[in-house]
């Protein structure tokens, strides 16, 4: 994967990595999730490479106060996931040709709105642990939002206090090995989580994204999905897991009953993290998807 630069209509600088195939006939847009980056995920975009060769050119961002993107990110002025999404479009604009849109976690979400607001560029979608919730509880936490109640999310509680700097990268490899969140990663998905994810600082390396930006981007997930979720007609496969999932079982139902294009993909053995755990079933999920 190659690191490359776009710039949007205000002039702001994202990071992202491509691996473009001349005459290739699928082009992947893959969006990280909350906190991650673009370099995370590599070891799922080799084995997609392998796999399927040149068929593919595999494009993947770093969000806005992600990774090693430049664009404006101040934590006190995100309400909503809206400014990803509008990002992403942009982005895809500057691709040529009709796109496959993925992502894990948050990023699946930015993928599908994508894909509803311009079907016309998105000819497939294909989820991975999204975060999404039934109708109901959506309706709840909008309205805790809008009487600016605290929906006192763990999560972002946690990422407000992680550690930022560290002396290395292989401290902090040690450090997040077998803890929180990385509980199932191995030391080369933290390592490119790391290297992706950090700049030089006077004390050795330091997040890039910032614990304040996570976790404002943590407290303002989109409680608005179901109204694009509902006009998507392509076929969609949504893979999930069991722990921890973020995919609700009241979501589940209600989405899997929107039409037969929505294609559920359970891993009964699987977290949040189903990417770093299951990449070799993941890549082939997606290949047999991009054959249909």
């Amino acid at each position: 994967m190659e690191r490359k630069t776009f710039t949007n209509k205000k002039g702001e600088n994202f990071s992202y990595l491509a691996s473009k195939s001349e005459n290739s006939k699928y082009n992947l847009v893959f969006f990280h999730a909350t906190g991650f980056n673009a370099f995370t995920y590599e070891i799922l975009f080799n084995q997609i490479k392998e796999l399927i060769g040149d068929d593919i050119s595999i494009y993947a961002i770093d969000q806005r106060g992600h990774g090693l993107s430049k664009a404006t990110s101040n934590h006190t002025e995100l309400k909503s996931w809206d400014i990803f999404v509008d990002d992403g479009i942009e982005f895809l604009e500057s691709i040529e040709g009709r796109v496959v849109c993925s992502g894990h976690s948050m990023g699946s979400i930015i993928a599908a709105k994508i894909a509803s607001i311009c079907p016309e560029k998105v000819s497939k979608l294909f989820m991975i642990e999204p975060v999404l919730y039934g109708p109901i509880e959506s309706l709840k936490f909008r309205l805790m939002s809008f009487l600016r109640l605290n929906r006192q999310l763990s999560i972002a509680d946690g990422a407000a206090k992680r550690r930022k700097q560290f002396s290395s990268i292989d401290e902090a490899v040690s450090s997040y090995t077998g803890r929180g969140a990385f509980t199932t990663w191995s030391a080369t998905w933290i390592e490119n989580y790391l290297r992706g994810g950090t700049t030089q600082s006077k004390e050795g390396i330091e997040l890039s994204c910032s614990p304040e930006w996570e976790a404002a981007t943590f407290r303002s997930s989109s409680m608005d999905s179901w109204r694009y979720l509902k006009k998507i007609k392509i076929k969609v496969k949504v893979l999930y897991g069991s722990v921890g999932s973020t995919f609700s079982s009241q979501a589940r139902e209600v989405l899997f009953n929107l039409g037969k294009n929505w294609d559920p993909i359970y891993y009964n053995e699987a977290s949040h993290f189903l990417p770093m755990e299951f990449p070799d079933s993941v890549t082939k999920e997606l290949e047999a998807y991009l054959k249909e």
